[in-house]
């Protein structure tokens, strides 16, 4: 199994951790697989911590929109700031989403961002189907199942998530999770989910 998107727990490489904050950078560089981002809510953003952990072999993220924050415009900077950092070292960009689909959909065509993940994805299937075209994957988390698009979801390309800190309670829920999905859509979907993060992960690596 590999969590496509999990938070700082215990020291693990079977994981994407990604940080809310630049702030924790020094305790996500500690993963194999990290991410370092900024998103409303979570303190002043730091294009220079991104910089830096993008020279360590770190992602970016969660970047991102949230609604429920306010200064849309201001969001939209940041967000293009930050996605300028993971098209100029070639990293995943991994964002965070709240009600603003089509704000994040327009700017990745605009900016021709090709190499995304957009996580604990609730959205539309035509929306997914949409944000794949441009070359991204959706991530899954158990949330996912309370979407009315949740059927329509399991038929397109996903990865599976928790959002939980790294350890013992994170590896369960990813597990049922997992073997919820697979028994819902007849596929091995932990083997295929780790595939396609281990996939995206090597390519990153090797640009």
């Amino acid at each position: 199994m590999f969590d496509a998107h999990a938070h700082i727990g215990d020291i693990t490489g079977e994981a994407l951790v990604c940080t809310a904050s630049a702030a924790e950078l020094d305790r996500a560089s500690l993963f194999p697989c990290f991410a370092v981002g900024s998103i409303p809510g979570h303190g002043a953003f730091d294009e220079r911590a991104l910089r830096e952990a993008a020279g360590k072999g770190g992602h970016i993220g969660e970047i991102g929109l949230d609604r429920r924050f306010p200064d849309k415009e201001g969001q939209e900077d940041i967000f293009r700031k930050a996605l300028e950092v993971a098209m100029e070292y070639d990293r995943i960009a991994i964002i965070h989403v709240v009600r603003e689909y089509g704000s994040l959909y327009d700017i990745l065509s605009e900016m021709g961002v090709r190499r995304f993940i957009v996580h604990g994805y609730t959205g539309s299937a035509e929306m997914a189907e949409r944000l794949l075209g441009l070359g991204g994957i959706i991530s899954l988390s158990p949330r996912a199942e309370g979407a009315r698009s949740f059927r329509k979801l399991l038929t397109l390309p996903f990865v599976t998530e928790t959002d939980m800190a790294t350890g013992a309670e994170e590896r369960r829920i990813l597990s049922a999770w997992n073997e919820r999905l697979s028994e819902l859509t007849g596929e091995d979907i932990g083997e295929r989910s780790e595939r396609i993060m281990r996939e995206m992960l090597c390519q990153a690596t090797s640009s």
